[in-house]
This record gives structure tokens, C-alpha cells and sequence, in this order.
């Protein structure tokens, strides 16, 4: 889809927040000339162009504010689009249900004392949801309320910035902060705001119900969300791929990347897959930019509303200081973003405006006597953004606080020079102060001649990297395909119940069969004789291992051993393994073939179902070098993780190796998602390790957790 195609296809008219974030009448319930959040939501109504109907509720005065005032909702004139409710939390549930009566278009709840605080306040918060039902969409409780500049419509209970309300916002905001969501709009480095939420308790309507109608207004080119979780995670992934196919781009910060688990974790994938990876695979697989901190957040979304994006990661980079450009290209390192190779018509075009003396380079140093010169900025921001290799054309500059008056030092004739080479590219012109404290007006004037500012050396080549990373295309979305064949389910069924608590290895593996995971032939052997006679149909060289349900990590208590060619060596490993361990079977299996070891496992949680790839056997721990998929994904989803892992150079042949089949990789991913999914009652499970080779892939060990089901 176009862009222009994209932009046809997103009206706001008949949203159901249609009302509240556009309303033609406003209703202030509990508004009083003491002050407070009633009277500050009536004054910034009028500071942000509010032209419609606007009411104050008391039960006693008749103005507040310069507004008329009535004793209750039911005795307006009309009944309202949108309500702001400023009263005690006791009394809300009831003022909710007379607005849902009414039929009144949505609210606004600012009060705490509600699920936030006590028993009593969910209770409270129970009885709010109750009464607005589905009828009356409700911002809240625990909030600062909403700014519509769009709409010049504030429901928002504090002070707030009135300078969006005169400019074509294209950037939306949601948070569950009220204090995050009020300083990123208060930031003069972000570009103008359609939308500003302050979600808090997310009662009724979530940070998912905004992106969902902030996606409905084609003014709208970036979407920022600041939480804390989600309540329905799959609701998401369907919005953010529309938000995808609508180029629409969704920055995410997301607290609690450092939260421990809720509960102890058996297989090592739980321990790999912190609460935090199922929201980092949902947030890669949709194409979502996830930032760590605010000033991330305000550059990345100020680089992605400029009218020209990115088409890449790829940076050209110059400054009047060698310093800078040495930073610059250490920092950059640091970021992954790479430096792109000038070509040959940009070098002689650098060439020719630079000192004899100086050689061209990426970082380029232009030199100290390029300061102030616009022809020189015009010429090099035009040489490197002409070259193909360039994605973003960079420059930086010291420009902190005191660095005033800019017309006085240069300033103007180098934002200037660059910008008017920027009018005639097709990648972005950018800006990078060194710091982030910045000089009274500099923002504007870069505003002003189309460049982009983004302020603070790791923020910006954090943001350009961000920015450049592939999104994964609408066709590219997966789809979960047909079921799982009824059979399948049943004879899986059966394995899961009939045990009791973890399965045992040849339990796991007989599962995992079902599921079509292969295995090295192997059997249960109660004593060293068994043993032998199993190893013998079995053929040598075999591995004996410990067994019994709810035995982990065999190999920690030395209850694996290997190489075992012959009879004797067998009895003896049998005797030596049952010694060590509390075990009173063991498992022979045929010593398969070297090959790179992985593990794969997964778990269920409240996200979706979890498949963890990466780094396995006994290097799992020790590298820590895993990422995570989210069902339903595909055989490139998995490619594209293995691409971010430093085990994947192995995958690929390192030093003449062959290959490994990436395809049977990537499948057994694919089925070990697909049985997490069709049994949310498996809480973890672990292939590990997964031996990859030329010829396939077989899981050589195999741990299956069975829990509550959404555990």
C-alpha cells in the first residue's frame, strides 16, 4: 500500500472515540472557582481553541470560570460529547452511569483512590467499569486526562503546553504515566502533537483503544506509547501490523525490562526468556521501534515524523571538527549504525570544497575554516546525500545552552546551507548536537529550514539506527494456517496427561515426535543389563543419561555421559550415573553426529506462546545469546533471529564447516510454537541442545513442564 493509498484509507469519523477526542460539547463535572482539576480543564479547553458548547457541573454555583454552571448532567441543555469528571472518587461510579444513561459520548475520570490503592478502590474501579459498560468509552481513573489538539479539545486536569494546538500535529501520544506523557509533550525537540493521553489505571479504555483510533486519523505518522504491559497482547499485534500496513510507525517504551520473573523457572528457557522477551519478539515481529528512556523516544519520533524517513541505517556523517568526528565514529560503532562508503562522485565533489590539506573521509572533517560558511554545509550535506550508499546524511555541532546569539556565530548560515541542500534529497538531513542542553531557538531554526535536530550524540545515532531497521512487510505477516491435525492433539493429549507433573526425557521426546521433532533412537533402561541389551539394538558409540520425571540439567550432577562405544563401557557409565544421582533408570540413545548445538524451548504466559532460540548445551548460561519469537511466525521470522545471534555465524559454515539446514530449523521452531499454542497448559519446555546439521536437525535432550494453563 502507498503512502497515499494509506492515508485514503484512515477517516476518524464513527470511531467510537470519535466524540471524546472531538467533541462539539464539554462537561466539566465538579468544576468550582476554588481551582482545582475542574477549573484548569475549563481553562485549557479555551487555550487550545475549544469552540463548542462548554459547560461547568456544580451543585450550587452558576458560573465557574466565566462558564455556565448547572446542577447536574441530566439538567444541560445537551447531553455532552465528552464529560470530565473532577470529583471524589465515592461519587464517580454513579456519575459514570448517569453519563451512560444520557448517552454522552465518553469521560474523563482524573481521581485516584480507585484499583491503584487498595481493596476498596478495585472494588470502586469495579463499579466504574460496570456502569460505563460498552456504552461509555472512559479515559481513566488516575489520570491527567487527554489533549485532542486535533480536536482543540483538553480534557487535562494541570497545566499543559498550548503551542501543539496551533500547529498540524503528526505525532501521537499515549502513556500510562500521566507525568511521562506531560514531559514529552512539554519537550520542544518533539515535533507538534496531534494526541496527548494520560491513560493511568486503563480502566475501560487501554493504550490499545488509542493506538486503535490515533491509527484512524491519516494526519498521523508516528505513534508513541510509554507502558508498563499489556493487557491483551494479541489485540495489540493485529493493531501494530495494521499500523504497519498503514506506514505508520509505533515507538515503544516499555518499563520493566530489568522485572525478575513471577515464579521460579525449571528449564533454562525460562531463565533466558525473562518476563520482558515475549514483549520484545512482539514488538521486532510487528515492525514496533522499541526505546529505552525519553530522549530515545523524542528522537526517534522527531526522525520518523520528518517529512523524508529513512531508507536505511546507513549514515554519511561531517563536522567542522576532527574531535566530533572522532567521537562520532566511535559512538556509531557503539550503536551499530555503519558509515556508509562514499562513492567516487562524492568524494570529488567533497574534494573540491575542501582544503588541499584535508582528505575526504566518513566522518568527514571539514575543517575549522567550514564554520559559518553555508556554501561549504550546502556542498557537503548535498555530496554525501546524492551518494547511494547514504541513508541519512548527518553533521554534527556543539550548540549548548550559552552558545547564543546563533546569528552571530554561525549558526544560521550552516542549519542554512544544509537545509537548502536537504530541499533537494531524498534521505533526511539531520543535525546532532554533542550534547542535550541547547541554545534558545536552535530547534526552531532547524525546523525552519527542513533539517531535523536530534539532540545528544548516543539518543541520535540510537534513533538513526532504530530507524533504519528493516520493518517486516504486511505480505511478510504470518499466518497461523490450518489446525493441528485432530490426532495429533489427541495422542499429544494423552502424553501430557498421563503423567504426573514434568515428563520424563523419553516422555519430552515422544511429544515431541508427535509434533514431528526428531530424535536419535533411544530406550529406558532400568539397570546396567538392560542397558546393554539396549545399546546393542541401538548400535554404538551410545549416550546414557539419568531418567526420571522431574530430573533437570542432568548433566550438572554428572548424570550424562557420552562416547560409550561398546558393552563395558556401557555397564560401567550405568553404575557411575546411578552412584551420582538420585535416579533409578537411565536412558540410552544413539551419539549422534557433531553439529551446532542450540537450544530451543519455549513457554506460555499471559503474552502468547514463547519460542526461545539460541546459543545451547552447556554454553546456554554462559553466552546468554538468545531472542525470542512470539506464535504465529514463520521460517523468515526465525531467520532473522538467527541473524541476530553470534551463534548463527556457526549456522552458516564458519571456517569451511557445512552449513547447517536452516529450513529444518527453522520448521522444528515452528512446530515446537505450534505445540505451545495448541496446549497453553505447558508452561515451559526445553529442546536442549538441538543438534543443527546439514542433514536436519534432532533434539539430543528434551524437558517438558506442565503448569497452569496461561502460566
Amino acid at each position: 500500500m502507498t503512502t497515499t493509498q494509506a492515508a485514503s484509507a484512515r477517516t476518524p469519523e464513527g470511531h467510537r472515540l470519535d466524540r471524546l477526542f472531538r467533541p462539539a460539547s464539554v462537561a466539566v463535572v465538579g468544576a468550582s472557582p476554588k481551582g482545582g482539576y475542574g477549573l484548569r480543564t475549563l481553562r485549557n479547553m479555551r487555550g487550545v481553541g475549544f469552540t463548542g458548547r462548554l459547560y461547568a457541573v456544580h451543585p450550587t454555583h452558576t458560573e465557574v470560570g466565566g462558564v455556565r454552571a448547572y446542577p447536574s448532567l441530566s439538567d444541560l441543555p445537551e447531553v455532552p460529547d465528552a464529560v470530565a469528571a473532577a470529583i471524589p472518587a465515592p461519587g464517580v461510579p454513579a456519575l459514570a452511569a448517569e453519563a451512560a444513561g444520557l448517552g454522552a459520548g465518553g469521560m474523563v475520570v482524573f481521581g485516584a483512590g480507585f484499583a491503584e490503592r487498595d481493596a476498596e478502590g478495585r472494588r470502586r474501579q469495579d463499579e466504574l467499569v460496570a456502569a460505563a459498560g460498552d456504552r461509555l468509552p472512559l479515559i481513566g481513573p488516575n489520570c491527567l486526562g487527554f489533549a485532542s489538539y486535533r480536536g482543540h479539545a483538553a480534557l487535562w486536569g494541570i497545566e499543559m503546553p498550548y503551542v501543539h494546538a496551533d500547529a498540524d500535529g503528526v505525532v501521537a501520544l499515549a502513556a500510562q504515566s500521566g507525568n511521562m506523557a506531560l514531559t514529552t509533550m512539554l519537550s520542544g525537540r518533539l515535533p507538534a502533537v496531534a494526541y496527548g493521553v494520560s491513560a493511568g489505571n486503563q480502566a475501560v479504555c487501554d493504550l490499545a483503544d488509542c493506538l486503535a483510533y490515533f491509527l484512524t486519523d491519516p494526519g498521523v505518522k508516528v505513534v508513541c506509547l510509554v507502558m508498563e504491559g499489556l493487557a491483551d497482547p494479541p489485540r495489540f499485534r493485529a493493531l501494530a501490523e495494521r499500523a504497519a500496513a498503514l506506514d505508520v510507525s509505533v515507538v515503544v517504551l516499555k518499563m520493566g525490562r530489568s522485572a525478575v520473573g513471577e515464579a521460579a523457572t525449571v528449564a533454562h528457557t525460562g531463565t533466558l526468556a525473562g518476563r520482558d522477551a515475549s514483549y520484545d519478539a512482539l514488538f521486532r515481529q510487528t515492525g514496533v521501534h522499541r526505546v529505552h528512556d525519553l530522549d530515545e523516544l523524542i528522537a526517534l519520533a522527531t526522525l520518523l515524523a520528518a517529512p523524508r524517513r529513512p531508507r536505511g541505517g546507513s549514515v554519511g556523517f561531517f563536522a567542522s571538527s576532527g574531535g566530533e568526528c572522532g567521537l562520532i565514529a566511535d559512538l556509531a560503532d557503539d550503536a551499530g549504525v555503519p558509515l556508509a562508503e562514499l562513492d567516487a562522485a562524492a568524494e570529488s565533489a567533497l574534494a573540491a570544497v575542501l582544503p588541499p590539506y584535508m582528505s575526504v573521509h566518513n566522518p568527514l572533517d571539514l575543517g575549522a575554516n567550514a564554520w559559518g560558511d553555508q556554501d561549504v554545509y550546502r556542498a557537503a550535506a548535498r555530496a554525501i546525500g546524492e551518494c547511494p550508499a547514504v541513508d541519512v546524511v548527518a553533521f554534527a555541532g556543539d550548540a549548548p545552552a550559552h552558545a547564543d546569539p546563533l546569528d552571530e556565530i554561525g549558526w544560521t548560515e550552516m542549519i542554512g546551507g544544509a537545509g537548502e541542500a536537504a530541499a533537494d534529497l531524498d534521505v533526511p538531513v539531520v543535525m546532532v548536537t554533542t550534547t542535550t542542553d541547547l541554545v534558545p531557538g536552535l530547534t526552531d531554526l532547524a525546523r525552519r529550514n527542513g533539517v531535523v535536530l536530534l539532540a545528544g550524540t548516543r539518543p541520535a545515532l540510537r534513533a538513526i539506527a532504530l530507524a533504519g531497521e528493516p520493518r517486516p512487510p504486511a505480505s511478510a505477516m504470518p499466518i497461523q494456517g490450518a489446525p493441528t491435525d485432530p490426532d495429533v492433539r489427541r495422542r499429544a493429549a494423552e502424553i501430557l496427561t498421563g503423567g504426573d507433573g514434568m515428563l520424563s526425557e523419553a516422555e519430552a521426546k515422544k511429544l515431541l515426535s508427535v509434533y514431528g521433532v526428531a530424535s536419535p533412537p533411544g530406550e529406558v533402561a532400568a539397570d546396567a543389563d538392560a542397558a546393554a541389551e539396549a545399546a546393542a539394538r541401538i548400535g554404538y558409540p551410545v549416550v546414557c543419561k539419568a531418567h526420571a520425571a522431574g530430573l533437570a540439567h542432568k548433566s550438572d550432577i554428572g548424570g550424562v555421559e557420552v562416547g560409550l562405544a561398546d558393552e563395558q563401557a556401557v555397564r560401567d557409565a550405568v553404575h557411575r550415573i546411578l552412584k551420582r544421582t538420585a535416579a533409578t533408570e537411565v536412558f540410552v540413545e544413539r551419539m549422534a553426529d557433531p553439529g551446532v548445538e542450540l537450544i530451543v524451548g519455549g513457554r506460555n504466559d499471559a503474552a502468547g506462546s514463547l519460542v526461545v532460540i539460541g546459543a545451547g548445551g552447556v554454553l546456554t548460561e554462559l553466552l546468554d545469546d538468545a531472542a525470542g519469537l512470539l506464535w504465529p511466525f514463520g521460517r523468515d521470522d526465525v531467520r532473522a533471529v538467527l541473524r541476530s545471534l553470534k551463534i548463527g555465524a556457526l549456522l552458516g559454515g564458519l571456517r569451511g564447516a557445512p552449513p547447517a539446514d536452516l529450513d529444518a530449523l527453522a520448521d522444528t521452531a515452528i512446530k515446537i510454537g505450534r505445540l505451545l499454542a495448541d496446549f497453553p497448559e505447558i508452561a515451559e519446555l526445553d529442546v536442549n541442545p538441538l543438534l543443527c546439521r546439514p542433514g536436519g536437525c534432532v533434539a539430543l535432550d528434551a524437558l517438558v513442564v506442565p503448569g497452569r494453563k496461561g502460566n
